[in-house]
């Protein structure tokens, strides 16, 4: 058993990797600016949660001390997103390293250091910031979530349309799949100081996708072709979003619909 340090655990992926971590019997701690309350759906019993600031550096000292790994999982929008991924990165990189932290985790995008988009070209600093890091490291890129596809459907739906976005495909991959590599390689899986790139199980367009969504939630608003723009609509519809070849054998979109909605 180890102590395992989800930073962003109060997120999607975060409450994954804590509970996923927590059923395998580690001792987990969850970093993150607000501790939720016990009901709150962000809190993952079995945790202990700490108060911490990637930016600033409040509350990391505390919350490496004593930790024998740590996955990242932060996340940002906009201007946050940079500053996070980057200075936040080697804000919690350095102090690991000074308390002795030997082996970090991070959560990463396919083919995240091949495109212009804003927030892709910090997550690849991040990246980076993990590559140069002197603790032992594994990185994961992975597909688009299922839920990515779904909120974004939902959205859409709310204003009667829902987005497919043409000349698009997706390969959506569950979060508790996500999850079980991350601690995969938490406990030592694969080799050190590399990356590894995982996708979904099935290659599908974004209008089947949302076909699936609205079959599966009963909607009544139209799907309409939608033409994604700027560098963040060239890369997908380039295909790299996808990794055709990382295939894993997981739950497909319409399986999780199934067991979500």
């Amino acid at each position: 058993m180890a102590r395992v340090l989800v930073v962003g655990g109060t997120g999607l992926a975060g409450r994954a990797i804590a509970g996923e971590a927590v059923g395998r019997g580690h001792d987990v701690v969850v970093a993150s600016r607000r501790v939720p309350d016990d009901d709150s759906p962000a809190y993952v019993p079995g945790t202990v949660y700490a108060t911490a600031d990637l930016v600033t550096g409040d509350g990391l000292e505390e919350a490496v001390d004593g930790v024998d790994v740590l996955i990242d999982s932060s996340n940002g929008t906009g201007r946050e997103a940079s500053h996070t991924f980057m200075a936040g990165s080697q804000n919690l990189l350095h102090t690991a390293a000074r308390f002795g932290v030997g082996h970090a985790v991070l959560l990463s995008i396919v083919n995240v250091d091949r495109s212009g988009y804003g927030y892709y070209r910090a997550k690849a600093a991040q990246e980076r910031a993990y590559h140069d890091s002197p603790i032992e490291s594994r990185i994961v890129r992975t597909t688009q979530f299922h839920d990515f596809l779904a909120s974004m459907f939902a959205s859409g739906a709310r204003m009667g349309v829902i987005p497919a976005f043409t000349k698009v495909r997706f390969q959506t991959i569950a979060v508790a799949d996500v999850a079980r590599i991350l601690l995969d390689a938490a406990e030592g899986s694969g080799p050190s100081n590399a990356t590894r790139t995982v996708g979904g199980p099935r290659i599908q367009t974004s209008r089947a996708l949302a076909e699936a969504w609205k079959a599966a939630t009963g909607s009544r608003a139209v799907i309409a072709g939608v033409r994604q723009a700027g560098a963040l609509g060239a890369s997908w519809r380039a295909g790299e979003n996808l990794a055709p070849d990382q295939a894993i054998n997981g739950l497909d979109f319409e399986g999780w619909l199934n067991s979500t909605v």
